[in-house]
């Protein structure tokens, strides 16, 4: 048995979900799906089941593509257990007995009630198997549709959150009694969790994603701590206790709390832009004639404060001082950026403009009026939880904008040679700017995305 995803992609509006998702799963695998909320792994399985249509690529199955085939074939090779069920009233073993439907033409056969009696016993429901399922607890109910993928004896079984209300024995029993179904019977098994430890402990394949991409794939080796943290924001040990694998958070980051680890600049970012900032003339300057008119079009005049964050420290300093008579506040994360711009723009010069080395993430002396991202944008990998902490900086009144004046061309020649140290992508477009900027709760007033200027002024009040 052989199931290959290729090239999935899929949106909910203009919102994109998955995007050019590929892996393959064969018989005996157990699979987990890892990532953050909202990373797209349960859509993953609705369009893997055919619940969802994408919008490019496909599933097949030994051959076969999924999108081809009546509802009924669909569920004789793949087996769904929902995040979460509505119990009815029918009794655990008819619940169970549902899942041999694919496969009954007429009445359910002796072989089928034997079945799912077995089943049943096997997941520890045989005295509950007379009850009502809405009489049954949350777990139990779990446990129920557990047994009725099984029952269904598919090729793969996909299962979003199995552990969902389960307790930490229940939890390892049914894991475990999966994982030993569905190799002695040459299935597959995959499953979204976020335990970290019931995934390394009980599965052999891992998927790794992180908005809507697959950036890992592979056995226990692809589990690290670098993939951990790049995945969740979460510094960890992984080592072993007698012989079981363990997933262990560094210290520093149950300290932080709420504050993700991986929101903090790497060492491979400060490294890279300290190698940058020895290019500044060259590179970082502008066109000045370009940078007055996105000046303008920003409308700094007015407002009593600005946060200028990571925009080459500087580039723009002539131009705020010309514009208002505010406070300037340039922070960035690189130390050889921020001594460059203080010996372009000697503070002696320029008194209203203070030089800060700062990741954004970590900087939170007051609010302002104006929060202003000129070029670094591009290179956050989680855009929109810069546009969040970006917004969480600005007064009530304020206005947030994210503006870039170089071109994607020369975007991605910077992602080219710092790789991941910059982030992945180019300029998202301007819909899902407008997007981001609405989920960070700002109203979007002007914008403009035409490959080279890139503009996009929001704030909570018009």
């Amino acid at each position: 048995m052989r199931l290959t995803v290729g090239g999935l992609a899929f949106s909910y509006s203009s919102e994109r979900v998955l995007d050019d998702v590929s892996f393959e799963i064969n018989a005996g695998d157990v699979v987990a799906i890892l990532g953050r909320n909202g990373a797209g792994k349960s859509t993953l399985l609705r369009c893997m089941n055919g619940i969802l249509r994408p919008e490019r690529g496909t599933v097949d199955i030994d051959g076969s593509t999924i999108g081809d085939m009546p509802r009924r074939e669909v569920a004789k090779e793949i087996g769904y257990v929902a995040q979460r069920g509505e119990p009815s009233r029918i009794t655990v073993f008819e619940s169970v007995l549902l899942g041999r439907r694919p496969h009954i033409d007429f009445d359910a056969k002796d072989s089928d009630l034997a079945l799912a009696g077995r089943v049943i016993d096997l997941v520890g429901l045989s005295r509950l198997s007379g009850k009502y399922v809405d009489e049954i607890s949350g777990g139990e109910y779990q446990l129920v549709q557990i047994a009725r993928a099984l029952v269904q004896h598919p090729k793969v079984i996909l299962f979003d959150e199995p552990t969902n209300n389960l307790d930490p024995a229940n939890q390892h029993s049914a894991l475990h009694l999966i994982a030993n179904i569905v190799k002695a019977n040459g299935m597959a098994a995959v499953m979204v969790i976020h335990d970290l430890n019931l995934a390394i402990g009980h599965a052999d394949k891992f998927v790794m994603m992180r908005e809507g991409r697959i950036f890992a794939c592979g056995g226990r080796e692809v589990l690290t701590p670098e993939t951990i943290e790049f995945a969740y924001g979460l510094e960890c040990y992984i080592g072993e206790v007698h012989g079981i694998p363990v997933i262990v958070p560094k210290e520093e980051h149950v300290k932080r709390g709420v504050e993700p680890m991986h929101h903090r600049a790497h060492d491979a970012q400060t490294e890279f832009f300290d190698r940058y900032a020895e290019r500044w003339d060259e590179v970082n300057h502008g066109d000045p004639g370009k940078i007055s008119y996105i000046a303008d079009l920003l409308a700094l005049k007015g407002g009593e404060s600005i946060l200028d964050v990571g925009t080459g420290t500087g580039v723009m300093v002539p131009y705020y001082e010309e514009r208002m008579a505010g406070e300037v506040t340039a922070i960035d994360l690189s130390p050889k950026m921020v001594e460059v711009a203080r010996r372009k723009f000697p503070e002696a010069d320029h008194p209203r403009v203070r030089f800060e080395v700062h990741d954004m993430y970590t900087f939170n002396e007051g609010s302002y009026d104006r929060v202003v991202c000129y070029s670094c944008f591009p290179h956050f990998p989680d855009k929109q939880r810069a546009i969040d902490r970006l917004a969480s900086l600005l007064k009530p009144d304020g206005k947030l904008m994210v503006a870039h004046s170089d071109s994607r061309d020369d975007i991605a020649r910077i992602h080219s040679d710092a790789g991941d140290a910059v982030g992945h992508d180019v300029l998202p477009s301007e819909a899902e700017m407008r997007e981001m900027f609405s989920k960070a709760g700002l109203d979007v007033y002007f914008a403009r995305d035409d490959g080279d200027y890139f503009i996009v002024v929001g704030g909570r009040s018009l």
